[in-house]
């Protein structure tokens, strides 16, 4: 049986995590268990085609519980979304993410499982991981992440690090809210500015990725992820917090 434990965007090839986007798309799902403590269902599952297998994170949208400040039933998209430019940014590591509409309970988003250190987090990696750590705070600030908890980034056992659970980002309004405030005001290094820069011209020329995105997430989400860009551009450094939005989740971890 072939391992797809680590075809990651940290230690595989295009061609072996399109694999495992392929296996994600139209394997058989077999539902293992719901996630606890999540605040929508959450299901780890098995995801089969052939004799290949990986196991996954499921959420469907039914399971979504309503927020008065999103679209009912866009989180599962907005994981999706998060997932798609990260991978043409190059960053942050997360893992392989589609959206199925024939999951055991209907439309969801599937994800590649990150099989991970459970005592990590971003409060035991900040200072080994410093890189890591400025790619996910460039991308919460390009993406509007409103929930970066400290566990929402996880090292596997080969030493990468993971992004997770993007579910509440990309609002058309200001809602930036994260743990990882390390980095205010010093410079964004420069190969990242090099992929926002690539990112401004492949929105503005109607490439691939805004194709994506616009099928997610709606216009003028899209245009706001435009004018985030723009800003960042513009400062090539890290945001401040804002001084009228609760800055950091609760719980942070």
């Amino acid at each position: 049986m072939d391992d797809l434990k680590y075809l990651t965007n940290a230690f595989g090839s295009d061609a072996r995590r399109e694999k495992v986007r392929e296996l994600l798309t139209r394997g058989e799902i077999t539902l293992e268990g719901m996630v606890p403590w999540s605040s929508n269902y959450t299901y780890l599952v098995t995801i089969k085609c052939g004799d290949v297998e990986c196991s996954g994170i499921y959420k469907p949208q039914c399971g979504e519980r309503p927020l008065w400040d999103f679209e009912d039933g866009s989180l599962c998209k907005r994981e999706v979304a998060a997932y798609e430019l990260s991978a043409y940014l190059g960053f942050p590591n997360i893992p392989v993410t589609v959206l199925r509409a024939d999951g055991p309970q209907g439309l969801g988003m599937v994800q590649q499982f990150i099989d991970h250190q459970r005592r990590e987090n971003f409060f035991t990696l900040r200072d080994k991981y410093r890189a890591e750590m400025q790619k996910i705070a460039v991308f919460d600030a390009l993406v509007n992440n409103t929930d970066r908890k400290g566990g929402h980034v996880l090292v596997d056992a080969r030493g990468a690090v993971w992004s997770i659970d993007h579910g509440v980002t990309f609002h058309q309004d200001p809602k930036l809210r994260t743990v990882i405030w390390d980095f205010v005001d010093e410079p964004i290094p420069a190969p990242l500015i090099t992929q926002l820069e690539k990112l401004r011209a492949a929105l503005k020329s109607g490439d691939t990725i805004r194709t994506q995105l616009e099928s997610l997430l709606a216009r003028s989400e899209v245009r706001a992820v435009g004018m985030r860009l723009i800003e960042l551009l513009r400062a090539r450094v890290y945001p401040s917090p804002p001084e009228d939005w609760p800055h950091i989740p609760w719980p942070p971890v």
